[in-house]
């Protein structure tokens, strides 16, 4: 596998943890990720999409100067769990330009593979030196495994250097289906885990099977709002890790 790295973090040789970042405009919850243990930090720019692009832009700024974790920024749209329908997720061209502001302040983005502007992003980041993570999600239920197989694979060809592939599982068979998705070790970081009622045991069983990424929020006393349906804290999901022996 090619060695991926976003900042000093490389992806793909064992599982990462992300804090999911749902206030990013304070710069304190960026150290209560890395004390809740994050190896890397999502800015959930979604959440501020409302702000004029500029507000956007410095709130990504100021967290690049606050942060000892390496950033991931995204504008997640609404049809994929994005927080907001209005402001800069409600266009593309702005929802793009703001993409390409915060190159310079973050080490990698996050653009859904259903995105209109996935092209041109993943250019501009590419060319900028920031990693591109190519994202899918499903919320209803888990697609087959030939289904994902094709996704992952179209997100790569799309310009991912990682690909991340988030269902909702609620029987069995859809975490085997994510599971099998993990064991085909394609070649190039894959991500593959669950939300749902099942989003703890999802990431647990995932980080066995070396998801490369793999996603919790911080306890909600800290401003924090659940980033997706089901999501563990980083508390949680390192107890778990660490009472079933994998960290």
């Amino acid at each position: 596998m090619a060695l991926i790295r976003i900042g000093r973090v490389k992806i793909g040789d064992s599982p990462r943890l992300v804090a999911t970042i749902t206030a990013p405009q304070l710069p304190a919850q960026l150290a209560a990720a890395r004390t809740a243990g994050a190896d890397l930090a999502e800015l959930r720019l979604d959440y501020i999409a409302h702000l004029p692009e500029e507000k956007i832009v410095d709130a990504a700024r100021k967290a690049a100067a606050a942060s000892a974790l390496p950033l991931i920024a995204t504008l997640r749209l609404p049809r994929e769990g994005g927080a907001r329908q209005d402001g800069v997720v409600a266009d593309e061209k702005r929802r793009e330009a703001v993409f390409k502001a915060v190159l310079p302040h973050v080490q990698a983005v996050d653009i859904e593979l259903s995105s209109p502007i996935l092209a041109e992003v993943a250019a501009a980041a590419r060319k900028a030196g920031v990693t591109v993570i190519v994202s899918y999600h499903h919320f209803q239920s888990t697609p087959s495994l030939s289904r994902l197989r094709a996704l992952a694979q179209l997100a790569k060809a799309k310009g991912g250097d990682v690909v991340k592939i988030v269902t909702t599982a609620a029987t069995p068979v859809d975490l085997e289906r994510l599971i099998s998705l993990l064991q085909d070790r394609p070649g190039f970081p894959v991500a593959a885990f669950a939300m749902g009622k099942h989003a703890l045991l999802s990431r647990v069983v995932a980080h066995y099977f070396h998801s490369c990424l793999l996603y919790g929020a911080l306890a909600e006393k800290r401003g924090q709002v659940p980033a997706a349906p089901g999501i563990p804290t980083l508390a949680e999901l390192k107890t778990a890790l660490t009472q079933l022996h994998l960290q």
